[in-house]
């Protein structure tokens, strides 16, 4: 669920075709130094699915509406199926719960908070889950690739047959936009190097391929690795990312002779507008450069959502996954790369399932 389409099919066309859909936000003012008058802050919101709602509200009309999408897109049983659904189990990844961003952090705590989130969350889906088989990460941009990473392990470990990732986030918000500003990260009409505030929710149905193959499931990537780490500086500790922990990550996640090859694939990263962003991306190209990595076609999917946070790396996989259903990747081969504000960073690596076109 973006603001360029509500579902997977709408939203990776529209990015596809290059389509944006930036609004002009009325939650906060800025002030345009050649006008000399005050203009509205320019954002990504989904118009129409979370108009009035707080930060809580838009993570649940987000997620009820992308797990919806999934469950039409994938053919998923019906909430009476309680084998299906009994073995199912489920992350949410959830941006970082500060007190400096949410309002609600300081009046209830995180862990009332997320509680009361998955309770309501769990009325409208109407589904029954395994409570120990429900797990939450809080790690931003890079929390999909720590989720996938989890999901292998509980998969290996056989505690449940499948897991449904859910990735929602949200810069709309009053008090996040204030945290934004705080921290001088809003593109303004005086701040080219800055990004623009989006929303997004993605879901992701995580299996083993054996699973997926016996129920008769469509498999639309693979994925053969993923992993999470965090760098020595971030940017809410006022340093500059030198790049070394994702370079490291890539290296754990990429075969070293398809990295080595210059195969074309798909490289979906999370660049925004931030000088910061890109000053770590500048870094990470420098440390594989011996490894080819810039010839693979590298995509942006904040030029037509904005930065949709803690939803990036799983819009990322949708992206990447349809892709390769349509036929249209640049090769059988993606990663998805993700970096956050705390440090944390993520690299996913993911497989055409027929071996590409």
């Amino acid at each position: 669920m973006s603001s360029v389409g509500w579902g997977i099919v709408a939203t990776c066309a529209a990015i596809r075709a290059g389509i944006t859909r930036p609004t002009s936000l009325h939650d906060l003012y800025l002030t345009d130094q050649d006008l000399l008058e005050s203009v509205p802050l320019v954002g990504h919101p989904v118009s129409g699915l979370t108009d009035g709602f707080g930060p809580l509200g838009r993570w649940l009309q987000l997620a009820q509406a992308c797990v919806c999408d999934l469950r039409q897109e994938a053919g998923l049983p019906p909430a009476e199926d309680v084998r299906f659904w009994g073995q199912t189990g489920w992350i949410f990844v959830l941006p970082h719960l500060e007190e400096a961003r949410y309002l609600e952090v300081q009046d209830f705590g995180s862990a009332l908070l997320t509680a009361a989130w998955l309770k309501r969350l769990k009325q409208l889906l109407g589904l029954s889950w395994r409570q120990d088989a429900v797990h939450f990460i809080h790690a931003g941009h890079a929390g999909t690739a720590a989720a996938i990473h989890l999901a292998g392990q509980l998969l290996a470990a056989r505690n449940v047959e499948r897991l449904v990732i859910v990735a929602v986030d949200s810069y709309l918000d009053e008090t996040s936009l204030e945290w934004l500003w705080a921290h001088r990260r809003l593109k303004s009409p005086d701040r080219p190097v800055g990004l623009m505030p989006g929303e997004a929710g993605a879901c992701l149905l995580v299996e083993s391929l054996s699973g997926a193959r016996q129920r008769g499931a469509s498999v639309l990537a693979l994925l053969p690795a993923a992993g999470a780490g965090c760098e020595d500086r971030s940017f809410l500790s006022g340093q500059h990312s030198s790049g070394e922990a994702l370079a490291r990550l890539v290296e754990q996640v990429l075969p070293a002779g398809l990295a080595g090859s210059g195969a074309p694939g798909e490289l979906v990263c999370d660049l925004n507008g931030e000088e910061w962003r890109a000053r770590a991306w500048g870094h990470f190209l420098i440390r594989l450069h011996a490894r080819q990595e810039g010839q693979w076609r590298v995509r942006l999917p904040c030029i037509s959502v904005g930065d949709v946070g803690a939803a990036s790396g799983a819009l990322g996989i949708c992206m990447v996954a349809r892709s390769f259903a349509r036929k249209y990747s640049a090769g059988s081969h993606a990663l998805v790369l993700s970096s956050a504000e705390h440090g944390d960073v993520g690299a996913i690596h993911l497989q055409a399932p027929g071996g590409g076109r």
